[in-house]
């Protein structure tokens, strides 16, 4: 593949990047994996991880120049900015890795959880933000060149400060979310997850095929890795974000949903004497901290007697008076 063949800006970032992590000792085999991916997706990206590595070998003389020289680059003449870019970028990049490429490397994951019925709000280095709901789990990694959180469990909303050098990925299970500026939303769910967007814009993909799909403001994408994205529905930023106020918002729900919701907050546990019970909907907003309330509320809208037992909730049908 010649490297004369079209690429952008973008795509050579992202060849510099892939071309930084394999030269790492102990680049991961799932890396690797990725980037063979990456690379066979489009002829685009093979011609930009040659030029990188074009650009990379003749380098020698200028790996050690000062930074200063920066100013010249940015005062090149118009017509040779496509160049100038090109070769400034890979510059930038390249000088910062060589002065604390450790950095890179050595970047230390932390771990924030909550505990069930606990909301947190953890304030990230980059100035993003990660709200935690119920029974939580992330891991973070800030690095020189890219920020990744991994969602173990449970549901958080991340507020992701633009940095266009370092792109901001969350993880859940083998589904890849893409971030370059935004607010999004997601919940981790038995073989997938939910994810929706508040404001901006992301992309997804994950490891079994290569295609990105895009979710803008307003979209909301269940996804299993069995059957892949759903389809996109549109919902409201004031509901999804209800939970951060402590409410739980319904509309035409399934009691069985409602059910694995409500023990996603509190230490119990749903039984339906009747199993057609569990396909009754439910709508409206409730208070999320409040068991016993949300039970008294869920007998005067339904037909049905809610008893409790130690951390045991039967629900069985009645007769409407």
């Amino acid at each position: 593949m010649s490297s004369s063949s079209s690429y952008n800006e973008r795509q050579l970032k992202q060849a510099i990047e892939w071309f930084v992590r394999l030269q790492a000792e102990k680049c991961p085999a799932e890396a690797r994996l990725r980037f063979e991916a990456w690379l066979a997706k489009d002829e685009s990206h093979q011609a930009a991880y040659v030029e990188a590595e074009r650009i990379w070998a003749n380098m020698d003389d200028i790996k050690f120049m000062p930074v200063s020289g920066l100013a010249e680059a940015r005062s090149a003449k118009p017509r040779k900015s496509a160049s100038v870019l090109t070769s400034l970028a890979f510059f930038i990049v390249t000088t910062a890795l060589l002065g604390g490429a450790w950095l890179e490397y050595s970047a230390e994951t932390v771990s924030y959880a909550t505990r069930m019925g606990e909301r947190r709000r953890i304030d990230l280095t980059d100035n993003s933000h990660i709200d935690l709901n119920t029974d939580t789990l992330v891991s973070v990694r800030i690095s020189l060149l890219q920020r990744s959180v991994v969602l173990t469990q449970g549901e958080a909303l991340f507020e992701v400060s633009h940095d266009r050098l370092r792109p901001f990925t969350v993880q859940v299970g083998d589904l890849h979310i893409r971030d370059v500026g935004t607010r999004f939303n997601v919940l981790k769910q038995p073989q997938g997850a939910t994810v929706s967007v508040l404001e901006g814009e992301v992309e997804l993909n994950n490891d079994q095929d290569v295609v990105d799909v895009h979710l803008s403001a307003g979209d909301e994408s269940r996804y299993t890795e069995a059957t892949g994205l759903g389809r996109l529905q549109a919902e409201e930023a004031d509901q999804l974000t209800a939970w951060l106020h402590g409410r739980l918002v319904f509309k035409r729900t399934p009691l069985r949903e409602v059910a694995l919701e409500l023990e996603r907050y509190h230490p119990v546990r749903f039984i339906f004497a009747d199993p057609k019970l569990a396909e009754e909907t439910l709508s409206g907003i409730f208070n999320s901290d409040d068991i016993d309330l949300f039970l008294h509320a869920l007998e005067d809208i339904l037909p049905l007697q809610a008893k409790r037992d130690g951390q045991q909730i039967q629900l069985r049908r009645t007769r409407r008076k």
